[in-house]
């Protein structure tokens, strides 16, 4: 089970007209646990009295200060709640529950590395520039933003070395030439991205482009367009190992879907493979890995899975639950 902390809000500051920053600190006043960049929290959320929300925001404080942590949250007009509950209910000194820090977004520390971030997606590079400007390595910044007023911790990075970043709001500059930029790469170089899905396939798309340069991308989705056929396949049987109940899985359902159609509670956020939310023990049978958040090493070792959109290749999987 994953490890809980309870911690307070100890500061709640407007970053930008639709950021807000939250920095936390551990209510019984002890030392966080420690993070590396790309790593994110996980907080549950009293949205309501039934069952809370849980959603997923990166570190993107000093990693040296262990007794505050720093996130940055957009609000998204056509969310679920959770945004909004922490834009206009959550104040300072309120109580929140949150999970001991994930990375699913590892930075190496390579000798070249380029940073592409978009709009909020600057939070888990923040920490990664941080880093690679104090190893020393050889970096640039490329920070996009629909308008000026969105960037956020544009003051912060230009004082770690603001010869490095390039800024580029769409709404007054154009189209940025990204296409460009990364000829300009070359094989020792590393691209990690964080923004909105268009962005992030556009990186791939020139990836497989210019694959003759070589250059390696990394990427952290925090939202996919999810096409309905990515959740439909051959049905199957779900066993649960605490219970010993076995559940049909239909054609056109998620293993999500078919535990809460039990009456099954598991916690979930995204519901399309990107947070990891999700992600639970497989104690046998195949999966079928659909997301976005496993390494191709840990689908080869299918000890865990995430139910929200992945399947079966066998006809029965038995999960710790």
């Amino acid at each position: 089970m994953q490890q809980t902390l309870q911690t307070r809000v100890l500061k709640k500051t407007r970053l930008s007209e639709r950021v807000v920053g939250l920095t936390l600190g551990l209510q019984n006043g002890d030392a966080f646990p420690v993070w590396e960049p790309g790593a994110h929290i996980e907080l549950e959320l009293a949205v309501s009295q039934t069952e809370p929300l849980y959603r997923q925001y990166s570190l993107c404080g000093q990693q040296a200060n262990t007794r505050e942590w720093q996130i940055a949250v957009l609000k998204e007009e056509a969310g679920r709640g959770g945004s909004a509950y922490i834009h206009e209910v959550l104040q300072e000194g309120d109580a929140l529950a949150v999970s001991i820090p994930k990375n699913h977004f590892p930075f190496a520390a390579n000798t070249k590395c380029f940073f592409v971030a978009g709009g909020i997606g600057i939070t888990p590079i923040v920490p990664m520039v941080q880093a690679a400007a104090a190893a020393g390595l050889d970096w640039h910044l490329l920070y996009l933003a629909r308008n000026a007023a969105d960037f956020i911790f544009l003051q912060e990075l230009q004082e770690v070395d603001g010869a490095r970043i390039t800024t580029h709001a769409s709404n007054q500059d154009g189209l940025f030439d990204l296409q460009g930029a990364l000829q300009a790469l070359d094989a020792q170089t590393v691209v990690y991205s964080c923004g909105p899905q268009p962005l992030l396939a556009a990186l791939e798309n020139y990836q497989q482009e210019q694959a003759d340069i070589g250059w390696q991308l990394v990427l952290e989705r925090f939202s996919v367009e999810t096409d309905p056929a990515m959740l439909q396949g051959k049905g199957f049987t779900v066993t649960l190992q605490k219970s010993g109940k076995s559940i049909a899985v239909a054609e056109d359902e998620t293993i999500l879907a078919a535990l809460k159609r039990e009456g099954i509670r598991v916690k979930c956020s995204c519901q399309n493979g990107t947070c990891g939310t999700c992600e639970t023990v497989v104690i046998s049978g195949l999966p079928e890995h659909r997301d976005f958040v496993l390494s191709p090493e840990e689908r080869q070792l299918n000890e865990t899975m995430m139910i929200c959109v992945s399947r079966a290749l066998s006809a029965e999987l038995v999960l710790d639950l």
